[in-house]
């Protein structure tokens, strides 16, 4: 008999310290409550709200699936969402979810901790069901996270179901199904998704097509750009119900003294950056764009210690899918191409303002890190395959080369806030787990703490 669970329930808060919202994915709309509790024994419930996800399709047919959404089969799935609130910070809860006679393992969570307590968090990206995705999130979550940072691109094809879900299909391949987005984040034996609230950014794979970065005809129609899939699957972060060009996919949350930002950065194609559409930018970070008056305001109005940002595309990198700053670029009668009004560098300047101390990005799955204007600028990216163009000493356009930069084998990074500020760790996620990368982020007071490379 098949489980009308299609996930294990995940965790998603804009107020983490007080609150938490419970999430699944079932096969069809039945009454769903949460059953939560200070101990294993529970003795409370909460009874979830529905709500239909569209978008999603199955194979067309036994051959698999067509190119576009549009040659397959629409799917529909409910999701479950049970929010518990009234906590206090730092407090444990377990919880289990029931649908009719069917019911989860009993899970456990902590909310966010008062300011100045310890905790640790991952910062995670690109998984795309590619090869060997499930081991390093094996090894990410074995480094028992209090929270998860995601930069963006979770599946291949957003709208194809086998991509979340294992659909307990035959025509599933098992590597694919422990590929798969929910399977790959919610492995029993380690801590992930269903112990440690996740924060998520939109990438380029987020978007319901995938012809945007293909197709110049489709790409310059904004009716074409709609993130709805996405959106609905993680509803508590994105409340706004607008999903197409209009929408807001930018949402802020403390987690103890640290203000997390999440911005919605996507500029990418198969065709030149100077080559219209090439510079489209979804969502515009243009200065008065409202993504930007929103942004100086957050940080602006932000009382913690320490901030973070994720985005999914970079400002500095050197990967070999890189199109050079967030701007629109100008060819010149003798051929030469400039960049002006450079909307990344400006990102930049709003970062060193108000002492942001780290930004953390996705898109070509590498790992490099930089540090200039009083802040650290990091992908963290290097758990499947890798977008690399080989080592040399090219810096990125504006001249900046990383501290560290090392691709030679799968990696993650991990980021604990103790006495004395917050630490990153750099580990391969292959073999021993080396450590082959250490250095801090902020002192005790706030500050970002940089350049420096330490020998491990």
């Amino acid at each position: 008999m098949r489980s009308v669970f299609l996930t294990q329930p995940y965790l998603l808060s804009l107020n983490p310290s007080s609150e938490m919202n419970v999430v699944w994915i079932l096969r069809e709309p039945l009454q769903s409550v949460v059953e939560y509790g200070s101990t294993e024994k529970l003795g409370n419930s909460i009874a979830a709200q529905c709500f239909e996800i569209q978008g999603l399709c199955l194979p067309a047919s036994e051959e698999g699936y067509g190119n576009f959404p549009e040659d397959n089969t629409p799917v529909t799935v409910w999701q479950c969402i049970a929010k518990i609130d009234g906590l206090a910070p730092g407090e444990q809860v377990y919880y289990r979810c029931k649908v009719e006679d069917e019911y989860t393992p009993v899970y456990h969570f902590h909310t966010a901790p008062e300011p100045g307590d310890p905790y640790r968090f991952v910062q995670v990206s690109d998984l795309q069901c590619l090869p060997a995705c499930d081991e390093a999130m094996h090894a990410i979550g074995s480094q028992n996270p209090d929270f998860i940072l995601y930069s963006g691109d979770m599946v291949r094809s957003s709208w194809r179901a086998d991509q979340w879900f294992d659909l307990q299909e035959p025509w599933q391949d098992a590597d694919q199904v422990k590929r798969a987005f929910f399977p790959c984040m919610q492995q029993e034996d380690v801590r992930l998704m269903q112990y440690a609230p996740t924060f998520f950014c939109p990438g380029n794979h987020e978007l319901n097509d995938m012809r945007y970065g293909e197709d110049k005809s489709f790409s310059v129609i904004d009716k074409n750009w709609n993130w709805s899939i996405f959106m609905q699957l993680f509803r508590p972060l994105y409340p706004d119900t607008d999903t197409t060009s209009t929408g807001r996919r930018w949402y802020s949350a403390d987690y103890g003294d640290m203000h997390i930002v999440s911005l919605s950065i996507n500029r990418w194609a198969r065709w030149g950056a100077h080559d219209y559409p090439g510079w489209r930018l979804f969502d515009s970070i243009a200065p008065g764009s409202p993504q930007i008056q929103w942004l100086e305001q957050d940080l602006q109005e932000a009382k913690t210690k320490f901030k973070w940002v994720i985005q999914h595309f970079h400002i500095l990198n050197r990967g070999k899918d890189v199109q050079d700053y967030l701007c629109q670029p100008q060819i010149g009668p003798d051929g030469e191409i400039t960049y002006p009004d450079d909307h990344g560098g400006q990102l930049m300047d709003l970062f060193e303002k108000y002492g942001v101390n780290a930004v953390s990005f996705g898109h070509s799955h590498v790992y490099e890190r930089y540090f200039t204007k009083g802040c650290h600028y990091i992908e963290a990216a290097r758990i499947t395959d890798v977008c690399y163009r080989g080592a040399d000493t090219r810096p990125h356009i504006s001249g900046i080369l990383p501290l560290v930069e090392d691709n030679s084998k799968r990696s993650f990074l991990v980021l604990e806030r103790k006495e004395g500020g917050i630490f990153a760790t750099a580990f391969y996620g292959e073999g021993e787990r080396q450590v082959f990368d250490q250095y801090q982020i902020a002192d005790e007071n706030g500050r970002s703490v940089g350049p420096q490379v330490d020998k491990v």
